[in-house]
């Protein structure tokens, strides 16, 4: 619905595919192209070779089961087993004798001895997804076996050793459940031996496309997203990622009236009602008075928190001020409201203002994109790594010279980096918030006196 920052086509540029891993059915390709999920495969691949157990988290369709597969295919253990178990799929019954094995006549129905998931890997990985699901009873008969102890099967008087690599997921907090009692410490710093984080897909938009792409060529190979279905699918925040885009886009071609040529946004069906509503609405009617009235609609049920609004909509903090400077010289002369004191903290005036910066001792230019009270962003050359500390040197319009400090938080393929401020120098403040609120005046907004 809402038109974004035009991104290259997948076909532009080389993907980065990741084969899929031995034993792992066929499925499709990891597809690696935004910088923050090439950083987790490289991680995946450097700790495949140590013996440490990993944990791996992140939300749910995100990709974890192909971050443990490719752990098990660069490891030493790539030529033996790999199983795999979904925790919260097993009747809470059935755990343990899923997971250790039972003998026979251990319990009705037990008719002969059945080794468990561990036995089942000998030399190999054992992949526990959903992890968090596991009960209290059994957490503590996996520590043991994760520190080497020989176990027993259900019923059973011999104990059974085994040589297995744990890798486990989760979409949950395992330190909250920790807290509230719920999993055992002690196996969390086991499990978490070392810790890997999938990005969520609305983090990596250069994924999108090319995921989107590897779908739609595998059964059209030569058609493609029109102009329009680019921007829907870059404009909406994916809540079930992966599985949820790949969904949407097989969806898409199945109603496509003409598949092997295009896919259009009139094609698209988004499972999330509301935002599917939104870029519906704007695909099909066209009207801009629709896009406005929702936008609209959106900064008031967040007190005109631009921030919140965006995350509602489904599109960037940038794109919506963009929109909005357009509705305001629409109605030139008018105001849009009153911003509160509050409310201005997340007010981001975009710019185009070439910088200094200074990182790791050197000083080099840069482009300052947008600016708020609490951060910037910022295009350069200079490769730039996620939470190392900057400074940005320039002089504020209207004001003296200025430096503001603060550390990188997070960046794209295309040069861009975004930095969140520390604790800046009262003078230093105040020049940036005056500023601000004259900017606010400019794009129709009316600032509420500091309180």
């Amino acid at each position: 619905m809402f038109s974004t920052p035009k991104a290259a086509s997948p076909t532009q540029g080389a993907n980065e595919e990741m084969p899929a891993p031995a034993g792992s059915g066929g499925q499709s390709p990891l597809i690696v192209r935004s910088e923050s999920l090439r950083r987790v495969i490289k991680l995946a691949e450097k700790v495949a070779r140590h013996p440490a157990a990993v944990l791996i988290v992140g939300e749910t369709g995100t990709g974890k089961e192909m971050i443990a597969r490719s752990i098990h295919q660069h490891s030493l253990r790539c030529n033996e087993a790999w199983v795999d178990v979904n925790c919260a799929a097993i009747p809470e019954h059935l755990v343990e004798s899923e997971l250790f094995g039972y003998e026979k006549g251990a319990f009705s129905g037990a008719e002969t001895m059945k080794p468990g998931l561990f036995e089942l890997a000998p030399k190999g990985t054992l992949f526990l997804d959903e992890i968090g699901d596991l009960d209290l009873k059994i957490q503590v008969k996996l520590l043991r076996v994760l520190d080497g102890v020989p176990y027993f099967r259900l019923g059973g008087r011999k104990k059974v050793s085994v040589d297995v690599r744990v890798v486990a997921a989760t979409n949950q907090e395992l330190e909250h459940l920790v807290r509230a009692g719920r999993f055992r410490s002690d196996l969390y710093h086991r499990l978490a031996q070392f810790k890997l984080e999938v990005p969520p897909l609305r983090e990596r938009p250069e994924d999108v496309l090319s995921i989107s792409e590897q779908v739609l060529h595998e059964h059209y190979p030569d058609s493609r997203f029109s102009q329009d279905a680019i921007d829907a699918l870059l404009g909406y925040s994916w809540p079930g990622n992966v599985r949820e885009l790949k969904n949407v886009v097989f969806g898409a071609v199945l109603q496509a009236k003409d598949a092997h040529v295009e896919i259009t946004a009139n094609d698209m069906r988004f499972p999330d009602s509301a935002n599917a509503h939104r870029h519906r609405a704007a695909a099909e009617a066209g009207l801009d008075q629709v896009e406005k009235k929702t936008i609209l609609q959106a900064l008031e049920k967040n007190g005109g928190n631009q921030g919140r609004a965006a995350a509602a909509l489904g599109i960037s903090r940038r794109t919506l001020i963009r929109k909005l400077k357009v509705y305001r010289q629409d109605n030139a002369g008018s105001s849009s409201g009153t911003l509160s004191t509050n409310q201005q903290r997340y007010y981001r005036a975009q710019v185009d203002l070439p910088i200094k910066m200074t990182y790791a001792g050197e000083s080099f230019d840069a482009l300052l994109l947008n600016i708020s009270a609490g951060g910037a962003g910022i295009k350069t050359e200079q490769l730039l790594k996620s939470g190392a500390s900057v400074s940005m040197i320039f002089s504020v319009p209207g004001g003296a010279t200025a430096e503001f400090p603060g550390r990188i938080t997070w960046t794209n393929k295309g040069g861009q980096y975004g930095i969140q401020f520390a604790d800046l120098p009262a003078s230093v403040r105040a020049l940036l918030q005056h500023w601000l609120r004259s900017e606010m005046k400019k794009d129709g907004w009316d600032a509420a006196p500091r309180e």
